[in-house]
């Protein structure tokens, strides 16, 4: 859960400032004369993904070579009689979320640096979102103590949550198939919901200079895109 929560503030809050520096210094009238702003903001997005991926991927390596490493020193075998047994469904599951929880955060900021004029302004913004990745990983303590429970079911199906709380859950007792699949399809939804709007704001937003978008503002190009 801290893993994915680092990757996703770093890489979120990243690909915000790559907005807004384009923004900035204009480049953005550049592109958009060669490609609609969909297609730039995702590529954007899909690019900066891969990065994270492969950030998370050494992590995980390094982090497996670490325990097979100390699994042959006699010891550290009590202490890693202790660990869970990571198998190769919940790396791939794990790597799932990630990419989900990449592209929820990575649009909303894409779009808070479509909405403002400097990375300043953006960091005020950027305090929701990051408070919410900080309440998914505090829930993550609630999810190992009892995975089975109320609350560990709502948290690892809820958009903006899941991504940092299902991994956990997984790790601590697997859950049904059918609460995995209706997390994905949940935040799938989420995903294209998200997107969608963020495309209008971006289209918008990133020709406007001089002054930082309103959320009434905001709304308007919405409904009007």
């Amino acid at each position: 859960g801290l893993m994915i929560y680092i990757t996703l503030a770093i890489y979120g809050q990243a690909i915000m400032g790559a907005v807004v520096e384009e923004k900035e210094t204009r480049i953005a009238e550049i592109l958009f004369s060669s490609a609609r702003p969909f297609e730039l903001m995702l590529g954007k997005l899909v690019g900066v993904g891969l990065a994270g991926l492969t950030q998370l991927g050494i992590w995980v390596g390094t982090a497996t070579a670490l325990l097979g490493f100390l699994s042959l020193q006699a010891d550290f075998q009590p202490i890693l009689a202790s660990v869970p047994t990571i198998t190769p469904l919940m790396v791939f599951y794990f790597l799932i979320y990630f990419l989900l929880g990449f592209f929820i955060y990575a649009s909303i900021f894409a779009l808070i640096g479509s909405m403002v004029t400097t990375v300043q302004e953006g960091g005020q913004f950027a305090f929701p979102p990051i408070m919410i990745m900080l309440a998914a990983f505090y829930f993550c303590f609630a999810v190992i103590r009892n995975p089975n429970s109320t609350l560990s079911f709502w948290v690892t199906i809820a958009p903006f949550l899941a991504p940092i709380t299902m991994p956990v859950r997984i790790i601590a007792e697997t859950p049904p198939l059918w609460q995995i699949l209706l997390s994905v399809s949940v935040n799938v939804a989420a995903i294209a919901g998200l997107v969608w709007v963020a495309a209008r704001v971006y289209r918008v937003g990133m020709l406007m200079y001089g002054k930082r978008a309103t959320i009434p503002e905001v709304w308007k190009w919405i409904r009007q895109a």
